[in-house]
């Protein structure tokens, strides 16, 4: 241990007698800032988890856009499922009301491919399964008849668009965004008598095998197919609601960085606190031949060492709430407005680096300018201080 930490540890057990409680002030406000930041964005991030994997539960990892060789895509061990699709913009008619939604026709509505709950059966031909709040805006249930007809693929400019009937065979449910009021689902085969316009079918939603990472599947496929087939990633697919997402965790950080600003100026008062009562020692360290940047050091260390303690407790604190909540889920959400039942809260490795980084920035900052104010005091006032 050099010297300017021996004198930084002499200077602060001399504080404690002096400014007890300015100092815990100081550890408390980095502990409470530390705190409040891991709960607010491991809470955002958890959501943000949960709309993600809802979402990749309706929609696959990977999308490829106008690719027709379905048994090239399966001979790819990292994918699991290829499931080919059409999708088109129609519109469907009950007897009282009609609505424009959005008709995908799959090969086969698999459970195991598509995650949401199903109330009913899988459509075969002439059968369709429609979201819960559409067939509550729409007045229907299961067994009834509705009529579907695309407007876009009618074969004639002045005649009237072809309309077929369909079964309602089940009702799904995803609890996400708008799609339970948006997305119906019909059979490939229907869906090609309907969409007389589409020769071919749209392209395929894609699951991989856990273990494998989307970009190095896409990459594998562009290097197969070429980059003049279209592949998105979930991420590529719904980039403004990510980008959403991501300023709403980036803006939450800066808002509560605030915190970390009242902590730190209250850490720098009573770092100048401690250099006032300590300023005959430094004239005499001064004299004796310790340099202006011992001397900061010998702050920046007591700066340091005061506040990181509530930095680092904080942080630990709020990492013991998530486990506890993702363990034990102790506080509850009410399903009818969220549907979960429990808060969801789930944090990254970065975003502690990055909090720890910001509390420590500010502890630095403060501490830097109470040191420099203190190592360019002139000396005969620093000896004179205590006459």
């Amino acid at each position: 241990m050099n010297f300017e930490s021996k004198i930084s540890n002499r200077f602060y057990y001399g504080s404690l007698k002096n400014s007890k409680y300015l100092g815990w002030l100081s550890m408390i406000g980095m502990g409470i800032g530390c705190f409040a930041m891991v709960i607010a964005i491991s809470v955002i991030y958890g959501f943000e988890k949960h709309i993600h994997n809802k979402l990749k539960g309706f929609e696959g990892d990977l999308r490829v856009y106008d690719f027709n060789q379905f048994d090239e895509i399966e001979k790819i061990n990292a994918i699991k499922t290829a499931m080919p699709f059409m999708e088109r913009r129609a519109l469907i008619e009950t007897k009282s009301s009609k609505r424009v939604v959005t008709i995908k026709a799959v090969k086969q509505l698999d459970e195991s491919f598509y995650d949401f709950n199903l109330e009913g059966l899988m459509p075969t031909n002439r059968h369709i399964v429609i979201g819960k709040d559409l067939a509550m805006r729409l007045g229907i249930d299961i067994g009834d008849i509705i009529t579907l007809s695309s407007p876009i693929d009618q074969t004639f400019g002045l005649s009237i668009p072809e309309k077929k009937k369909f079964k309602i065979s089940g009702i799904f449910s995803t609890n996400i965004l708008d799609y339970d009021d948006r997305f119906v689902f019909i059979t490939l085969n229907d869906g090609e008598k309907l969409f007389k316009r589409k020769r071919y079918i749209d392209g395929y939603d894609i699951r991989i095998n856990n273990g494998h990472s989307v970009y190095e599947v896409k990459k594998s496929l562009n290097e197969i197919f070429g980059y003049q087939v279209e592949i998105k990633t979930w991420d590529e697919q719904n980039k403004s609601l990510v980008d959403a997402m991501k300023m709403e965790r980036y803006g939450t950080m800066i808002i509560l960085s605030l915190i970390f600003l009242i902590a730190a100026f209250n850490l720098g008062s009573n770092l100048i606190l401690i250099s006032i009562q300590k300023m005959k020692d430094v004239g005499i360290l001064r004299i004796m031949g310790a340099k202006k940047y011992s001397i900061m050091r010998i702050i920046i260390y007591l700066g340091v060492k005061r506040a990181s303690y509530g930095a680092i407790f904080g942080l630990l604190f709020g990492l013991l709430i998530v486990l506890v909540q993702n363990k034990f889920s102790i506080i509850p959400l009410p399903y009818e407005v969220y549907f979960i039942d429990t808060l969801p809260m789930a944090v990254r490795f970065i975003d502690i680096i990055i909090i720890f980084f910001l509390s420590f920035c500010f502890i630095l900052l403060a501490s830097f300018i109470s040191s420099r104010k203190l190592a360019y005091m002139n000396l005969k006032r620093s000896i004179q201080w205590m006459k």
